[in-house]
């Protein structure tokens, strides 16, 4: 094993490290190979101490949340993974999820790791509404953030008031939401920078728990129509005002399949895994898509998952 490896592991924990871990297994695609170091960060000071030590051994890191809109290459990854789990919420300590009311609004903090959908629970009982639009999005707040997930015209960042950040250099502090230079379906941490998202602030609404409720399960109903196999959710950003799904429908795309990864029938802009897919395999089918609607419609398709690994 590598010197710097070793030194990661000494300084982390042997019991918290694992060596060669699939990574498949952490993602929602079930595809990518193994992590040559992989640690779950429960806590946001593990977070930082992991990251810490990573640098200092000079070693590549990758920061994980759900898994979502994420392909990892069938080679798997030179460095260590570093996922970000807090799955329950610990509102006595006040460390995970707080919610404060202030001049009407209701002040949201919460934690990178936790799932959306273990924060729309907890909104629903604490009658706070804003956040509805998200139901169903896989994956934790700090992807989102990250992404600026959303949908039905709704994007997280639009309720963002302020988010906290590591900082290459070690240092944490606050960004305001134009700092976070959010846009569809980015931001500036997804641009690059290696900045980390360890918490996030929004600004709500107070709601009636049962029309929160409504609006979520309204929600859910209506991805009720998308694939229920293994993906990363969309591949294409859709190039407004167009629908990426709809010109790789019209290229008669739908149901491709190469390998074990196929076109869903149900939505062209979801490429799922039918069977031990390969990234290589869903690669393939990307380029195909990308190639058919450049041809047909002159437009170049931008990738909403994101590559990681070798590949």
């Amino acid at each position: 094993m590598e010197e710097r490896y070793q030194k990661i592991i000494d300084l982390l924990g042997e019991g918290k490290v694992k060596v060669g871990e699939p990574l498949a297994s952490h993602t929602t695609f079930k595809i990518g190979g193994l992590a040559d170091l992989f640690l779950v960060a429960e806590t946001e000071e593990d977070l930082i101490k992991a990251v810490k030590v990573a640098r200092e051994a000079g070693v590549v890191y990758l920061i994980l949340g759900g898994g979502s809109n994420l392909l990892v290459g069938d080679k798997g990854f030179r460095g260590i993974v570093i996922k970000i789990r807090n799955s329950i919420l610990r509102q006595s300590s006040g460390q995970e999820f707080k919610v404060q009311s202030l001049n009407g609004k209701y002040l949201v903090t919460v934690e990178a790791g936790v799932p959306i959908s273990v924060l729309l629970n907890e909104l629903v009982k604490n009658s706070v509404a804003g956040l509805e639009f998200m139901a169903g999005i896989p994956g934790t707040i700090g992807g989102a953030i990250r992404g600026n997930g959303g949908a039905w015209q709704q994007n997280i960042g639009d309720k963002v008031l302020r988010v906290k950040v590591l900082f290459l250099d070690g240092k944490i502090s606050w960004l305001t939401k134009d700092e976070c230079q959010f846009d569809y379906r980015t931001s500036r941490f997804k641009r690059g920078g290696g900045e980390i998202v360890l918490t996030a602030e929004f600004e709500l609404s107070r709601g009636e728990p049962e029309e929160i409720k409504k609006k979520i399960q309204e929600n859910l109903e209506k991805r009720s129509a998308q694939p229920k196999e293994p993906s990363a959710g969309s591949v294409f950003v859709n190039p407004k005002p167009q629908s990426a799904g709809e010109m790789i429908e019209q290229c008669g795309l739908k149901g491709a399949q190469i390998g074990g990864a196929k076109i869903s029938e149900k939505h062209a802009n979801f490429i799922v895994n039918v069977g031990q897919a390969k990234a290589a395999d869903v690669v393939a089918l990307m380029d195909l898509a990308r190639a058919k609607v450049k041809e047909k419609f002159g437009v170049d398709l931008k990738e909403e998952i994101v590559k990681v690994g070798e590949f």
